[in-house]
This record gives C-alpha cells, structure tokens and sequence, in this order.
C-alpha cells in the first residue's frame, strides 16, 4: 500500500512516513492510493483483534506481519473494559447502539488511540527515524485525553493538546489536566475548537516553527484525525460490527445495515464510507449533526459555508465548523486533486465552496438542543439505557432519516463524560460537585462506577493554562 496526498496524487509515500508525518507536505491529507475490494464474508467468525490485523496487514503493509501482530496485542487488550472492545446494546429488533467507549478515556478515540503510538513507534523503527516526534493535537475534548492516555510515558514523543477555553465538559477538562507522565501536556486556547485546529495547522505550515522545533530535536506530527494512522483503525469496528449482526442472526450477509454517526471532524463517518467502498454492506450512512449544521445543510445542498457563529451545545466534540476529513470524502467521490485544490483554496479564502450535490451519497439531519435532551430522556424511560448528548444526537437523527433496515447507532461516549447535559435531560437535581454526579450517573445506570473514573478523582491536577492563539508556538516550546 501506497498514499498520496489529496491535493497531489503523483509523489506517493509508504505507510510508515504517512503515519509519522500526519499531514502531507502540501498541507493535503494522505490517502490510499487505492482501496481493496474484500469479501468480508470470508471473514465470519473473527474476533475483533483478528479484523483489525487483517485490515492493518493491508493498510501498513510495510510492516512485518509479526509487528502488526504485536502492536494489534498491545492495543486491544485489557485495557478496554469489554472482551468484545466495541459491544452492541440492542433496544430493539431494529436499532442498536454501537458502544465504542470501553477504552480508559470513555471514549470512541481510544479505538484508535491506543493503536497510534504502537504504529508510531513501529514506523519510526521502520524508517531508522532517530528524532523525537513532538505531536501537536487540537481537541474539542476527548481526543486530546485519548492522544495523552496513548502517549503516555512513551519513550521519544511528546504531545501537547490544545483544547478550547471553557469548551469542553468539566469531566473532560480534569482529564486533560490529570496526567501521570510529563511528556503529555493539555494547553487551553481563548477561541473555539475551529481556532485550536486552524492553528494546529498552521504550526505545521509555518518554517520558522517547523526548523525551531528541529534545532531543538524534534520532528512534528499528529494524532488527530487528519492522521491516517487515526483513521485506518476506525474501520475495524464497522466491519465487526456487522460481522457480528450476521453471527447473531440479526441479518443475513449481504443484506443491508444501516449506519448512524454523530459526526464533527468527519474521521468517524468516513471510516463507514471506507468499509463500504471496500464491499461492506452497509446501507445508508447517515450524518447527525448537532446545531451546528454546516455538514448537514452541506450533504443536502452541495455548499459548505463555513461562515457562521459557532454555537456552544451539550455535544462539544460537534462544535465544528471546518471539518477536516470532508478533504478525504470528496477525494473518495471525485479522485481530482486539482479541482480539490481549488475547492480547499475556496474554503480557506471565503470560508465557503460549492459542489455538485450529486457527487454526495450521504444523508443527514441536524438536531436542537431540546430534541438531544429529549432523546436523553426517551431512551431512557422506555429502555432504560443512559446515553451520552453525542449519542443522543444520533439516536434523534434515526427517526427523522426514516431508516426502517436494521441500524447501528455510533455511540462515541461515556455517560460519565456529559453528566451535567444528561441528569438535566432526566429533570435530575445537578450536584453541586463532578463526584456526587458520578454516584448519579451510576445509580441510574444500575452499575458500578468505571474504574479509570474512580482513578481519576485520586491524581493531582495541573494548573489550567489559558493561552491567545498568538501565544501557540512559545507555549509549545516552554511545554517540550
């Protein structure tokens, strides 16, 4: 396997240098240079481990099968809470949800970032790469716990986290500022999540920054999702999932499952578009998208306009804007670097692009605050099962999508993330500290409190450090 970047399909580069650099030189995003077609049929009866190392196998095909072996043991192990790493909680005949939080930070990113710095260690043996790796993250909060948990004590890489001041639940900001090793680090930013990425990007781009950081011994990098190392891994538990709706005679193979995904970023809805064009049988694809609807009005008329104010909702991680990985998706439906260029020159310039709507083959719906609390409270009181705002957002998006196929909802975090939004939603009295809405939350889920959030309450706690976006650059290297 080969990648390219979106914006230049001629200079190809391995698996290992993608993985290591994140972003392409053209400031575009690694791509395959083509997709597999699978007969996942072939693939019945596999557990989760032995998907992902199938999928791993083709996808960083540089490394040996041994290490890919190895890193796939070390990722998806003990770590997650449930032997089965991403379960299904079926409410009903037709709808269920696909529990991706079982990780250590309560959330979907640890699928694929417990795998990250196990393949950003392989790939920098691999290329005989002797500098550190300093990974610059931008956060709308729970990557950068999941980037920092992964990263946490490994040799020869730092991480800094920038996160959106006052943008981020209170339970994922004492997550970011409790650590344990001091090669990780949480950095708040004045600004929106939008402006944490902007200048994550523009570190990135910017040569005096770039021959700093080198003087002083580092090469930079990425965990986000404009990484492919993040996005490989997320394919996984789509295929397993169906994979597993076929061995519980919930459908045949073959037949059509239908996907819902709270998106923000775009990483998680485009690892379903993946699966798909690889012969997975997957139905529709449909995009939940929270008031903040630029990706929503986008799939339904063509025009990304991201020229509009920023709303703070109870589902944070889709407080976006300007989501990356919709580079990768129009690259998927029209492999054209230079009209993708000139679109992601449009958007920079203006803030805005048009496209032909035909090119699209996702749905979408876009759901207010009081519809997510709704959710909140409707699923709970006919199934009892709490949901987090992310997943509420999808599980409202089911009806108004009119998906009648069996459908899979992406449920990408914990309850205990977005207590405050949850025991508001069940008219619940909100205590006055995080630790007695824990014993809340856990009540009402009928079980015990999970032991990384038990942990969490035991660490000291950094200092926040608040900083301008103008401050990003000493701020990375008073922190190195």
């Amino acid at each position: 396997m080969k990648y390219h970047s979106t914006r230049n399909n001629s200079d190809f580069f391995s698996p290992s240098e993608a993985v290591l650099q994140g972003l392409a030189p053209d400031g575009g995003l690694f791509v395959p240079q083509e997709l597999p077609e699978i007969d996942f049929v072939t693939w019945q009866g596999s557990d989760y481990q032995t998907i992902a190392n199938r999928i791993f196998k083709i996808f960083f095909s540089d490394l040996s099968d041994q290490v890919i072996a190895e890193i796939v043991c070390a990722a998806y192990g003990n770590n997650f809470d449930d032997p089965r790493i991403v379960p299904i909680h079926r409410i009903n005949d037709q709808i269920g949800f696909l529990e991706l939080w079982h990780g250590p930070t309560l959330a979907f990113k640890d699928l694929a970032l417990q795998f990250l710095p196990h393949l950003m260690q392989a790939a920098k043996e691999q290329l005989k790469f002797e500098q550190d790796i300093l990974i610059l993250t931008a956060t709308s909060g729970d990557t950068g716990k999941a980037a920092m948990e992964g990263f946490a004590g490994v040799e020869h890489f730092k991480v800094i986290v920038f996160y959106p001041y006052n943008g981020v639940s209170s339970f994922q900001k004492r997550q970011m500022l409790c650590r344990e090793y001091d090669n990780v680090r949480a950095i708040a930013l004045k600004g929106d999540f939008d402006d944490c990425q902007r200048g994550v990007k523009q570190l990135f781009s910017n040569q005096e920054f770039t021959a700093e950081a080198a003087t002083a011994g580092y090469a930079l990098s990425s965990a986000n999702s404009i990484n492919i190392g993040r996005l490989v891994p997320q394919m996984v538990y789509y295929i397993n999932s169906y994979l597993q709706a076929v061995t519980e005679n919930n459908l045949s193979y073959g037949e059509p499952m239908s996907i819902v995904v709270p998106t923000g970023n775009f990483g998680n809805i485009l690892a379903a578009c993946y699966a798909k064009a690889m012969g997975l049988p997957l139905g529709r694809i449909h995009l939940a998208a929270n008031q903040n609807n630029v990706l929503s009005d986008f799939l339904q008329t063509g025009i990304y306009d991201s020229n509009r104010t920023l709303i703070k909702t109870s589902s944070p991680s889709m407080d976006i804007l300007v989501a990356s990985n919709l580079e990768r998706y129009l690259y998927l439906k029209n492999p054209d670097s230079e009209w993708l260029k000139s679109l992601m020159q449009d958007l920079n310039v203006s803030g805005k692009f048009q496209i032909d709507p035909d090119f699209l083959d996702l749905t979408a719906s876009w759901t207010d605050e009081n519809e997510t609390s709704t959710a909140i409270s409707e699923v709970y009181q006919t199934y009892d099962y709490l949901i987090d705002p992310h997943t509420a957002v999808a599980y409202s998006a089911t009806a108004k999508a009119g998906l009648t196929d069996l459908t899979l909802v992406a449920s990408t975090a914990s309850p205990y993330k977005f207590m405050e939004k949850i025991l508001s939603a069940l008219d619940r009295e909100i205590p006055k500290d995080d630790w007695h809405s824990i014993e809340v939350i856990a009540e009402l889920s009928g079980e015990e409190i999970p032991q990384t959030v038990s942990k969490l309450w035991q660490l000291p706690q950094d200092q926040e450090l608040v900083i301008s976006a103008d401050q990003m650059s000493k701020a990375v290297f008073d922190n190195i």
